[in-house]
């Protein structure tokens, strides 16, 4: 019997966040207050949109810390989708169960990176979403787009339309969408920060950086969510592999989470630009620099291509922005010329 649970915790003060904002050395700016407050004083399910480090996921992240309850859930958009899919095939295509075995005792869920480009995904996100209201779940999400801007392509916007409207019924709509991008100011510390993108990659920054190359022909099977991938090192404390092993033989973001779970440093050897490496390639780099970010996994990226001219060209992937912000958070070792200036994080 299908059983749905009220969200019993009570509101959180809202200094939670100044604080914790105060600790990082910055104040809050006016969007960021107002979904704090939202956050913190009401039950409303909330959908925080706005453009790549303004603060959604860390407003998200100091929010489901500050629960007390253990009935919560935070999970990247990606994974949960995955996850689902699993699940509806085992309970024989029933959402509704599925969504009993994922979410049974969860009072409070945390989508990060809520986005749909796949009119596959728009349509079973049609079925997904009055089925996960109906539960009596508080819902936060947090996403790159206004809700208007969801399922952007003209061919399959207007099918996706009734969702959007279920969404700006349902949800309080918060646009973060400050003049500042957060993930500029990286003190580069820890997690995925503390990683590099060395370009042009050669020995002598290799060994600043504290990495000890493979040899030639040094390679090694390692299992993932789905077939195996080739890579040149492998050991809980670092994964070595190569780009094309990674992103340009098919592979999925289930991969990628399976493998960021069971090596705790990256090293992503000859990333090129990605209009060279074609368009499939392209999507499933910006896919797991997504996974790698999320799980704050230190990752070392030997370019043959500068940071900006990465993401340069047609035939860019989806969510190209919130990929680059993502590695502008990274320490930089690019060379620089007499003819060309410093560039910084913010560039």
């Amino acid at each position: 019997m299908r059983r749905h649970r009220r969200n019993r915790e009570g509101p959180l003060p809202v200094d939670v966040f100044d604080t914790a904002a105060h600790e990082l050395g910055f104040q809050l700016d006016a969007n960021q207050q107002r979904a704090a407050r939202v956050l913190a004083t009401t039950r409303d399910d909330v959908y925080l949109w706005g453009p790549p480090g303004r603060g959604k996921s860390w407003l998200m992240a100091t929010y489901f810390a500050a629960l007390t309850t253990d009935r919560k859930r935070r999970v990247h958009f990606h994974e949960f989708f995955h996850e689902l899919h699993s699940a509806v095939r085992r309970h024989r295509y029933d959402l509704t169960a599925a969504l009993d075995g994922l979410l049974r005792d969860v009072e409070i869920v945390c989508f990060d990176e809520f986005h749909v480009h796949d009119p596959a995904d728009g349509r079973f996100l049609a079925r997904l979403l009055p089925a996960l209201l109906d539960r009596k779940v508080r819902i936060v999400l947090t996403s790159n787009h206004r809700p208007h801007a969801l399922m952007p392509n003209p061919l399959f916007h207007d099918t996706f339309l009734p969702t959007i409207d279920l969404i700006e019924r349902r949800l309080t709509v918060i646009g973060v969408d400050g003049e500042v991008d957060y993930r500029s100011r990286s003190d580069h510390r820890s997690g995925f920060a503390a990683g590099r993108w060395l370009f042009p990659g050669t020995r002598d920054q290799e060994l600043l950086a504290g990495l000890d190359r493979p040899g030639p022909g040094d390679r090694i099977v390692v299992p993932a969510a789905g077939r195996p991938v080739t890579a040149r090192r492998a050991s809980a404390e670092e994964l070595w592999i190569a780009f094309t092993d990674i992103c340009v033989r098919p592979t999925a973001p289930s991969d990628y989470l399976a493998l960021a779970r069971n090596h705790r440093r990256w090293v992503v050897d000859g990333v090129p630009d990605l209009e060279s490496a074609g368009a499939e390639p392209a999507q499933r780099f910006a896919n797991l620099v997504d996974v790698l970010h999320d799980l704050d996994v230190p990752t070392v990226f030997l370019a043959d291509t500068p940071l900006r001219r990465l993401a340069v060209g047609s035939g860019m992937p989806v969510e190209v922005a919130r990929m680059t912000s993502r590695l502008h958070e990274l320490r930089h070792g690019e060379p620089v010329t007499d003819k060309e200036e410093p560039r910084t994080a913010a560039s």
